[in-house]
């Protein structure tokens, strides 16, 4: 798989003068089908406890909607009612996996990410094609080295 890596909002040299080896915001968009992993080992690592682990699962407003559309008649009337009533009786946890996926597509379009999975440390490096948080950390720590990947 390729990576990519993509500086944002500012030169490679002025992103090194900030530059720390443990990023303080990790921001992952993916898929529920892409998930990520190494969190746990992540979380573990006393270098990361002032990191902060944001996943935006990009798909799921779509999930909410086809939950919400499933069976409907041919009527339009009808299935107007009956997605208005499933809304309505949507639990917190289905409003709040909306509310992340909205969220989490808006911070995709400002921070110019164009495909998933992807993961953008410190509002500044993008690395794409990878879900093992791990790894991906590897990569950035080479690249803030100076190490190419």
């Amino acid at each position: 798989m390729l990576l990519i890596f993509t500086l944002l909002a500012s030169s490679a040299a002025q992103a090194a003068q900030h530059a720390v080896v443990h990023p303080y915001l990790i921001e992952v968009f993916t898929t529920t089908d892409l998930p990520v992993t190494g969190e746990s080992t992540i979380s573990q690592q006393a270098d990361y406890m002032e990191s902060e682990l944001h996943v935006y699962e990009l798909d799921g407003i779509q999930r909410i909607e086809a939950k919400l559309s499933k069976d409907l008649t041919a009527d339009p009337e009808q299935s107007k009612l009956v997605v208005l009533q499933r809304f309505q009786q949507l639990h917190d946890g289905d409003r709040a996996q909306m509310q992340r996926a909205a969220m989490g597509l808006a911070k995709a379009v400002q921070y110019g990410i164009d495909r998933y999975p992807a993961m953008v440390f410190d509002g500044q490096v993008v690395v794409y094609g990878l879900t093992d948080l791990e790894v991906a950390l590897q990569h950035y720590r080479s690249w803030r080295a100076g190490n190419q990947p």
